[in-house]
């Protein structure tokens, strides 16, 4: 693979991309993905206000977050922190090891031990310290290509 960086006056703000191969393969595929959901800067960290104060959370000990009507569920390796909120909003801000299983659950990849069939046909997500997470086929599709199947 070859790297080179070319100034250009003309371009504003704007990054222009592009990728001259002599055809479109699996691997630039994965490096187009990986480009456009690219953030400068991860957050190690995620502030959580809850009822009484604001506490931090480490994404890296960040296992799941599930949402039970209008409540935030963040489970860590540590504990469980209730807070109101919005999940796409959380997930908005996570890195690309974490990813929407449902309507009301993400999941850290980092964090997955298995992926197994659950009582009504869908799937079931394993996760360390004993937690599970519903998959919905609606989005097991995406879970799969974020393994890499």
């Amino acid at each position: 693979m070859k790297i080179t960086f070319q100034p250009n006056g003309s371009v504003d703000d704007e990054i222009e991309i592009e990728i001259k191969a002599a055809t479109q393969t699996d691997t630039i595929d994965k490096l187009i993905d990986y480009i456009s959901n690219f953030k400068p800067q991860e957050q190690r960290i995620i502030p959580v206000k809850t009822l009484e104060r604001i506490i931090t959370i480490k994404v890296d000990q960040l296992v799941k977050v599930e949402v039970q009507g209008n409540v935030l569920m963040y489970y860590t390796t540590q504990q469980v922190v209730k807070a109101n909120g919005r999940l796409y909003q959380v997930l908005e801000n996570l890195s690309e090891d974490f990813v929407q299983v449902s309507r009301h659950s993400i999941i850290n990849l980092n964090y997955l031990e298995s992926i197994e069939s659950g009582f009504a046909g869908n799937m079931v997500a394993m996760l360390a310290v004993n937690l599970r997470s519903d998959i919905s086929r609606r989005y097991l599709v995406n879970l799969e290509r974020k393994l890499g199947l």
